[in-house]
């Protein structure tokens, strides 16, 4: 009876001292994903949590990207696929039944970044661990706000330019903890898990039957979307 009750306690201090980023990638890993949870911190939405994003997916090869913003509702979320060689800079949304796309070049700000235009860093010098990766802190400040923000990003995943089309281009470093300000809104997203993956080619294609519209355009639907 003493050695169940000794091996029931050891299983249960060995769940509560498991870390809470689950972590099946390595160090100088150059190909895979990431998978983000969803902080709502400030959410002007009259739509109920559970209808908003809840996760971001990463999936990435060298310098491709494959971006992934789902709502768990019909067929709505937010695709961004980046393959310099092929020229593909494209944001893709998806609303119900509509399908839009806008194909940008390698400077343009994906739409749905409006509000974080003139965005400034500092590096603090602090350092943490996330999914097993090292990484430095960022200090984050927006024109005009008194608030300010901090960053995660490592760069022990080798991959070029990965924070290209955001706000964060000048971080050179994959992302681990970061924010997001869309009008109103605020969203925190954290990194919950990294794998070694092998990505296949057509996640970084161009997608076909998707509406070409101006960046602006596609800027006000997304913010609909977060915020509506």
């Amino acid at each position: 009876m003493k050695n169940r009750s000794f091996f029931i306690t050891s299983i249960l201090i060995s769940i509560f001292i498991l870390p809470s980023c689950r972590e099946m990638g390595s160090r100088n890993m150059r190909e895979g994903e990431i998978f983000f949870s969803i902080r709502y911190i400030k959410n002007p939405s009259s739509l109920p949590k559970d209808l908003l994003p809840r996760e971001l997916t990463i999936s990435f090869r060298n310098d491709l990207f494959h971006t992934e913003l789902n709502a768990p509702f019909g067929n709505t979320g937010i695709t961004t696929i980046i393959n310099p060689k092929e020229g593909i800079y494209d944001t893709y949304l998806n609303m119900l039944s509509f399908k839009y796309c806008f194909r940008g070049g390698s400077d343009d700000i994906q739409p749905g970044f409006s509000s974080m235009k003139g965005i400034s860093f500092r590096e603090t010098g602090k350092r943490s661990e996330i999914c097993g990766l090292r990484c430095n802190q960022i200090e984050v400040r927006l024109p005009g706000r008194e608030k300010v923000w901090y960053v995660w990003y490592t760069d022990e995943i080798k991959v070029e330019n990965p924070n290209r089309m955001t706000p964060y281009r000048e971080i050179d470093g994959v992302l681990m903890d970061f924010f997001y300000v869309i009008g109103d809104a605020e969203l925190q997203f954290i990194a919950d898990e990294v794998f070694v993956r092998d990505i296949p080619d057509k996640d970084f294609e161009k997608k076909k039957n998707y509406k070409e519209v101006s960046d602006g355009f596609l800027d006000s639907l997304i913010l609909k979307m977060i915020a509506f």
